[in-house]
């Protein structure tokens, strides 16, 4: 006679040779997709134009913007209307992919203000040189004495014109911090990292 019972959390079975837990899960739960700083999510295809997303992520304490093709307006990548999130969505025409690679270069861009205190990037999110996500046909923009650029993924596509088929390439997955360094009349060199 065994003395194990069923009971909450397993199973058992058992017979002349001994006896078997079960102790997995009778109803596991459905895997969540990973969510990070600066992900490219929600990447549809809409009368032959590509849509995205990036999910919240601060470069410096400041949350980015990205062009919403609704309001056609930079907004912040963490916007709530009533409460509830409201991430802006990005419209990508077939000028934003290279026409070669059909990639297009989704890119974080800060810059200094206009006047001094020259501090990095902008804190002015009305200013264009306030940290923004662009998407792009150009793979690497060369940093500048008023920008710096990292490139946070990539969206390629099939074909340019009408797309069937997206493709995502993740480069950067969490929040980050950068600094601006300038010597003379040397350009300007940025340095990021993960935070």
């Amino acid at each position: 006679m065994s003395n194990i019972q069923p009971g909450s959390g397993y199973g058992f079975s058992s017979g002349g040779y001994g006896f078997t837990l079960n102790v997995t899960d009778p109803f596991p739960k459905e895997a969540l997709p990973v969510v990070h700083p600066f992900k490219i999510v929600n990447v549809s295809i809409v009368s032959n134009k590509v849509r995205f997303q990036v999910s919240p992520g601060t470069l410096n304490n400041l949350m980015p913007t990205l062009d919403d093709y609704v309001t056609s307006t930079q907004v912040k990548l963490d916007r709530k209307t009533a409460g509830v999130a409201d991430p802006p969505t990005e419209e990508l025409a077939s000028s934003n992919f290279d026409s070669t690679t059909k990639t297009c270069y989704v890119t974080l861009r800060a810059g200094i203000p206009t006047a001094a205190p020259y501090v990095f990037p902008d804190t002015d999110v009305t200013s264009n040189r306030y940290p923004q996500i662009i998407g792009g046909n150009t793979s690497y923009t060369a940093d500048t004495d008023t920008y710096g650029y990292l490139q946070i993924g990539t969206i390629a596509v099939d074909d340019i014109t009408t797309p069937t088929v997206v493709t995502v390439t993740q480069f950067v997955t969490g929040s980050l911090w950068a600094d601006r360094i300038k010597m003379g009349d040397e350009t300007a060199t940025y340095y990021w990292a993960r935070i």
